[in-house]
């Protein structure tokens, strides 16, 4: 168990032309055979000899205080090997990335449905389910808190000690009352969005045993080994170092997988039972306690001039986390750093609230808080250029932000050029060619077309970043790469060993990924906020140079030449002006590992960030960003409220592209998840109850909802501190769909929504009465487009 090494398929390699070969270039994904053809066995697939089954005891109630707890039940149930609660946890009963008090097992209060109390581990699944219903637990409910405007009611019930407002946070730039008291048009809007949930193939699911040394390990579907580790750690009160965590390969994630799902509980039932234990969650189970993107409120008002130059925006951020504040702080930033736009605002007040509810427990997902804030300055620029009569990339290019310029917290800004170049692909698109508004054939389906722009940082922002990975130069002929963030669909394991390869100048197949391991690679950090390529490619590079450098001094003393003298291509050793006198890379290594040693050399890169944070904020400003410009057609049913996507363009800066098929295989990922974003997804509460847990009443895209046409366009651009000029890919898709299916509605039938989804129901109600708005059937006629 645990394998985490997939060597690259066999290809056919023209041997010389390997520098500069294999970036950018479309290599096929490492790991994509086994998932074709199934015999990649995931987590969940895994039945160790003689393990037992994990099962958690969790809360019916949004709200309520535990009277009592008894096990003595559940423990006479046959097979059933131990029961847990709150008291069995030795370390510390509380986990969290920001802050630890989402408590492991509840032992007081519990605050969602959902919230576990006591674990059960059995022989079969069956009996682990059987000892779980023989758990009795007494509840008294409490008065729950359902919804952020009543958190927010004076003498609400207080979820924490601290009351009801997790984080308050405030971003102040000019004067902007004065700003919009003078502004020559003002839009005022409230938006709201809704809980998206992850839905990702395999739920969480893990295995944990004692390895053959006695190490607690635990294989899980997880986004950050070694911070998982030490949430781990904590929890059972051992140093991390007796705790291996390997988290590759993963069923899917998106943010969903970023916090602790079932690795603490794995853990307590290894630690207790001494025998593997496999936990694998329901699907209903997945939607009520796995993590859903935060839900939004938000309240804008934007002025502009008469020019139609942005003078001032003033924002009022809500977004319900749930009652523990998991990635809260992180999304909240996020949306606080992106609810001006790409744009430059000179004016603007951000006031942002993390609200706690008796919810669900929101938390990272795709974007962050940019979706959110981009669906509400998105709407206020689209608002502001018909009542200004501008065109709509036309205003936009009029406001965004420009390389050298000043920014909007007071620093100059880098290379924006794409930000501009992405701008004007889109002014130059055939989409824009679009004739009439009205189907062939079908009056009373109108087509429109939607315009929206889009940014996203990279990484942590101001937050301190040292990702390492390693290169191993093995004498049998292959290097070995060692990294943590796990690829859980994205193509990392392929971007990295590109970027190897180039470095290296060897073919991919004698190249060898480990991913994902904290037994056996270093610390790269998490797979999130679209870092992976930028921080391990960066490392690897780091980790190629000082395997090159020691390597050329060993080939320096087996040549007997000065090392200045040396020069490194295509895995060979060369001594300049002495004809062929050369020595090939891995024969160099096995003169090293002569003496048992290994050619194994740790890289790092410290990312680059501000020196300093913005004031009322944990990381903003974001050294690096990733911006998009895109464009959608809809067509929309008047009489059904049906809104059906028909094209998608968009037009990414995403700095240098490794791989294009992978990139816009990511592109098209994000935009159809952004469909289901906009459109159908939206993980209703009722009562502090979640009422769509599975598939069967949470809508997620299918292939009939999938637009006909999903096209990425990369413009051309190079991020000097990224690996070959790399920045990130994986979210910036995702953030402008909504805001682009809104306008492109709009566009159609004349009507703004600004609540998502926009769902067929919104769509006729803010159509009135659709009868009026058809006109005489002979008069629309046969518009053909």
């Amino acid at each position: 168990m645990g394998i985490t090494s997939w060597p690259i398929p066999q290809w056919e390699v023209d041997e010389t032309k390997l520098n500069g070969t294999w970036l950018p270039r479309s290599l096929p994904r490492t790991d994509g055979g086994a998932k074709a053809d199934g015999s990649m066995k995931f987590f969940s697939d895994l039945f160790p000899e003689g393990c037992l089954h994990g099962k958690v005891i969790r809360s019916p109630h949004p709200r309520a205080r535990i009277m009592s707890l008894d096990v003595a039940r559940a423990l006479k149930v046959r097979g059933v090997e131990c029961v847990l609660t709150a008291k069995d946890v030795p370390g510390m009963n509380a986990y969290g990335v920001f802050y630890q008090e989402a408590p492991v097992l509840c032992h007081e209060f519990v605050n969602f449905v959902g919230d576990p109390v006591a674990l059960v581990a059995a022989e079969t699944e069956e009996q682990a389910e059987a000892g779980a219903e023989a758990v009795e637990v007494r509840y008294e409910p409490l008065p729950a808190v359902t919804s952020m405007e009543e958190a927010l009611k004076p003498g609400a019930p207080s979820i924490h000690p601290k009351g009801n407002v997790a984080r308050h946070a405030l971003l102040e730039r000019g004067d902007t009352g004065s700003a919009l008291a003078r502004a020559h048009l003002v839009v005022k809007n409230t938006y709201l969005t809704q809980r998206q949930k992850h839905m990702f193939l395999e739920p969480e699911a893990g295995v944990g045993y004692y390895d053959q040394e006695g190490k607690l390990t635990l294989l899980v579907g997880g986004q950050s080994p070694y911070r998982d580790r030490l949430q781990v750690a904590r929890s059972l009160g051992i140093p991390k170092e007796e705790i291996r965590v390997v988290s590759f390969p993963v069923g899917g994630a998106f943010g969903g997988k970023d916090d602790v799902t079932v690795q603490i509980h794995l853990a307590l039932l290894v630690m207790k039972t001494k025998k593997p234990v496999k936990m694998v969650w329901t699907r209903e189970e997945s939607g009520a306690a796995g993590y859903s993107r935060h839900p939004f409120k938000i309240e804008m008002e934007t002025g502009v001039n008469e020019d139609g130059k942005l003078v001032a925006n003033r924002a009022l951020l809500f977004a319900d986390t749930g009652p523990y504040q998991s990635f809260g702080p992180a999304v909240l930033d996020v949306a606080m750093e992106t609810i001006n736009g790409p744009y430059f605002v000179p004016n603007y007040v951000v006031d942002a609230h993390l609200v706690r509810t008796n919810n669900g427990i929101s938390a990272a997902f795709r974007g962050f808080g940019a979706p959110q804030a981009n669906f509400a300055i998105e709407g206020q620029m689209n608002e502001i250029s018909e009542k200004m009569g501008m065109d709509r990339l036309e205003l936009r290019r009029l406001n965004i932000w420009r390389s050298g310029e000043e920014g909007n917290f007071g620093l100059r800004l880098g290379d924006c050029s794409g930000l501009s170049e992405c701008v004007e692909r889109a002014s130059k698109s055939p989409l824009l060619s679009m004739r009439g508004h009205v189907v062939k054939g079908k009056p009373w389906v109108r087509r429109g077309l939607g315009v929206s722009l889009a940014v996203k940082g990279i990484g942590f922002g101001t937050l301190p970043d040292y990702p390492e990975a390693s290169v191993e130069v093995d004498p049998g002929g292959f290097v070995k790469v060692g990294f943590s963030n796990p690829d859980y669909g994205q193509g990392l394991l392929t971007a990295n060993l590109q970027v190897v390869a180039e470095k290296l100048g060897l073919s991919p197949e004698k190249i060898v990924v480990e991913d994902a391991d904290s037994g056996v690679v270093p610390d790269t950090g998490s797979s999130s906020a679209s870092r992976s390529t930028y921080t391990a490619g960066g490392a690897l590079l780091d980790a190629c140079d000082r395997a090159l450098f020691a390597l050329r001094k060993a080939a320096a003393s087996e040549l007997k030449a000065n090392p200045a003298m040396l020069e490194y291509r295509s895995g060979r050793f060369y001594v300049k002006g002495r004809g062929g006198a050369s020595i090939g890379l891995f024969d160099v290594a096995r003169v090293m590992s002569r003496d048992g040693g290994r050619c194994r050399f740790v890289g790092s890169f410290p990312v680059p960030r501000h020196p300093s944070t913005v004031a009322g904020s944990l990381e903003i400003p974001h050294f690096i960003y990733s911006f998009a410009a895109l464009l959608g057609e809809v067509e929309v049913d008047v009489l059904l409220g049906k809104v059906e996507v028909k094209r998608l363009m968009l037009y990414a800066d995403v700095g240098r592209v490794l791989n294009p098929t992978l990139a816009s295989a990511q592109c098209d990922g994000g935009m159809i998840q952004g469909v289901g974003y906009a459109l159908m997804e939206d993980h209703i509460y009722e009562g502090g109850h979640p009422k769509t847990k599975n598939f069967s009443t949470y809508l997620v895209p299918c292939p009939t909802d999938v637009p006909t046409e999903t096209h990425t366009e990369f413009v051309s651009s190079s991020e000097g501190t990224g690996p070959y000029g790399a920045k990130g890919v994986g979210e910036i898709p995702i953030v402008p769909v909504a805001s682009c299916i809104s306008d492109a509605i709009h566009d159609a039938v004349g009507v703004r929504l600004r609540e998502l989804p926009m769902k067929p129901e919104r769509v006729l109600e803010a159509l009135g009465e659709p009868q009026l708005n058809l006109g005489p059937l002979d008069v629309l006629g046969d518009v053909d487009v």
